[in-house]
């Protein structure tokens, strides 16, 4: 009997085991599962796209700034990002009928509405209203969420939805989830994607022609819709600041670079001091002279053929 009372009791005890290794080894299968399927997600993350779909349901700007209004709010409506498009007070020049303002640095041009999420375009002769241009050439990166087949804009300038992306319902208690956020990754390819989107301005649509991306949104391969000529980072006929920028494109996506657009630039505080403290390299010298000091810069002209001016 005690020899059959300890086989019993050694059998229970290696079931017990066995039991604890299943679960533990369940526990472990479905951790391995879900590293994996994060892995398998941010490896795909680049290659999606959302050219030719409709525009995502995304929390506009006003939203954001409910709970954003201390940092973000205070500063926002004096960074050039919310002034694409602004309203035309102490622009005296222009006609009358001019609402709003194109441009927020030194070249300006006058728009009027034209029904929902459209603006008629006042050409360089200060009478002339164009009703496709800014449609088909300006709205892309001078206003938010434009609609692939009307090409109407959701909202005039830059809303938050332009750089963050669509941010979950719970991404108050998971910052990582939206784009830019300290906690959210920072793959150099998906950044110059976010910021070339409006700033690589020498690009076309393969979906629609356009000389804007289709339906850009955080997170997208801009380059799976957007046709850019990398080669133009060393074309002396490209403005400096123009070329400065295909030319960090082109070494984030072809040479494997980590130093990206936000590297030296602080977006909110409209500020490029951090890129003193960047190591130097070639690319300085888009800006800067070879012979030195650092803080003299190049001085030119920018202009832009699809811009007018």
């Amino acid at each position: 009997m005690p020899s059959r009372n300890v086989g019993r009791a050694d059998a229970l005890a290696c079931r017990g085991k066995l039991r604890l290794a299943g679960t533990q080894w369940r526990m472990y299968a479905r951790r391995l599962t879900g590293t994996l399927a994060g892995a398998v997600f941010a490896a795909n993350l680049f290659a999606q796209s959302h050219a030719g779909q409709p525009i995502p349901k995304y929390v506009t700007g006003d939203e954001c700034l409910f709970c954003h209004r201390v940092k973000v709010a205070d500063t926002w409506q004096q960074n050039p990002h919310a002034q694409t498009v602004h309203p035309r007070e102490g622009f005296g020049s222009f006609p009358a009928d001019v609402t709003d303002i194109l441009g927020a640095r030194s070249h300006h041009r006058g728009l009027k509405p034209d029904g929902y999420g459209k603006f008629d375009l006042l050409l360089p002769d200060n009478k002339t209203w164009d009703k496709q241009a800014f449609a088909l050439r300006c709205a892309g990166c001078h206003t938010t969420a434009v609609d692939p087949e009307t090409h109407a804009f959701s909202a005039s300038a830059l809303d938050c939805y332009a750089c963050h992306g669509v941010a979950p319902e719970n991404h108050g208690t998971d910052t990582s989830l939206v784009w830019f956020s300290k906690k959210h990754s920072r793959d150099p390819k998906q950044v110059v994607s976010i910021c070339g989107q409006c700033h690589l301005r020498e690009g076309k649509s393969r979906t629609s022609g356009l000389p804007y991306p289709d339906n850009f949104v955080a997170g997208d391969n801009l380059f799976e819709d957007f046709q850019v000529d990398l080669a133009k980072a060393g074309d002396p006929s490209l403005n400096p600041g123009d070329r400065h920028i295909v030319h960090n494109v082109r070494d984030v996506i072809s040479g494997g670079s980590d130093v990206t657009c936000i590297s030296c630039h602080k977006i909110h505080d409209h500020t490029s001091s951090r890129h003193r403290l960047v190591l130097s390299g070639p690319i300085c010298l888009d800006c800067h002279r070879a012979e030195g000091p650092k803080k003299a810069v190049k001085t030119y002209t920018v202009h832009s053929d699809l811009c007018e001016y």
